[in-house]
């Protein structure tokens, strides 16, 4: 028995093409950024959330990743096959390091795809880490515009929405704050320390500002740069940029419900109009 089900990664052109090197597998929010600054500093061409956002095509194929991989059941039978290292070269083969989401809810998968990358795990204080979600990232499943668009497919971000919905519903089930989003977030963690032999992890906690040259390149074998070690806070900035997006989809729906009637409305004053010339 055949199935006519072709995963978008089987006609998908890739492969890799730079040796993968490091695994960045803390969540979004941990340090993340400072990190892949870091890393690029040093040479590796690191792979972010921005990467995905700057190619909309792989929005889809992460989409797909989750729900093979990561959300749907695994008879034996199943026809249709989680992604390995095979996929995950086709998505990340331009790339020698990988930080942030989508990949870090893949971190299970990635540890026993790429076993010689050295493995970085950024960790916050929970409390902490929840509320800088909620400030940011989480406002797109909270807040009900975002949920809307998300849901009836509005707007050009609803993708987007959709993908990292789909992300967290394999993280937490899609609940934000409390035990329960507390409980997920140090399972994540726990499994990457314990997947990980010693020697190959390096755990990096926040503040970012205790963080050195001299830790980081010590593990990955390189020499520390002079300049100061990166410290970006993109939380204050992140949600600017999720408030500009909320107030634009309102004046898009604003318009798309108004210009309809206006149309309409035009065009019978018109009608009246020429009939009361007649």
């Amino acid at each position: 028995m055949t199935s006519n089900y072709s995963r978008l990664i089987d006609s998908t052109h890739g492969e890799r093409k730079l040796p993968m090197r490091v695994l960045v597998l803390g969540m979004c929010r941990t340090g993340t950024t400072s990190i892949a600054t870091a890393l690029r500093k040093l040479g590796y061409t690191t792979h972010t959330m921005r990467s995905v956002l700057s190619q909309p095509s792989q929005i889809t194929l992460w989409q797909e990743a989750v729900n093979l991989t990561l959300l749907q059941p695994r008879p034996k039978s199943s026809f249709y096959p989680p992604y390995t290292r095979t996929e995950f070269d086709k998505l990340l083969g331009d790339f020698d390091a990988v930080t942030d989401i989508p990949s870090a809810v893949f971190a299970e998968q990635l540890i026993e795809a790429y076993p010689e990358a050295k493995v970085i795990l950024t960790v916050r204080n929970y409390d902490d880490w929840e509320h800088s979600m909620n400030e940011s990232i989480w406002c797109l499943f909270t807040w009900r515009l975002f949920g809307l668009a998300r849901i009836c497919g509005v707007t050009q971000m609803a993708p987007m929405m959709r993908m990292l919905h789909s992300v967290f519903q394999a993280h937490n089930g899609n609940v934000y704050g409390g035990p329960k989003a507390k409980e997920a977030y140090e399972a994540h963690n726990a499994k990457i320390m314990k997947l990980v032999p010693k020697e190959n992890l390096l755990v990096l906690e926040e503040p970012v500002t205790d963080w050195t040259w001299e830790a980081l390149c010590e593990f990955l074998g390189k020499q520390a740069p002079k300049d100061v070690f990166p410290k970006m806070d993109e939380d204050r900035a992140l949600r600017r940029s999720l408030e500009t997006v909320w107030w634009g989809m309102v004046r898009y729906l604003f318009l798309l419900l108004t210009l309809p009637g206006s149309v309409i409305l035009g065009a019978v004053i018109f009608f009246m109009g020429g009939k009361h010339l007649v």
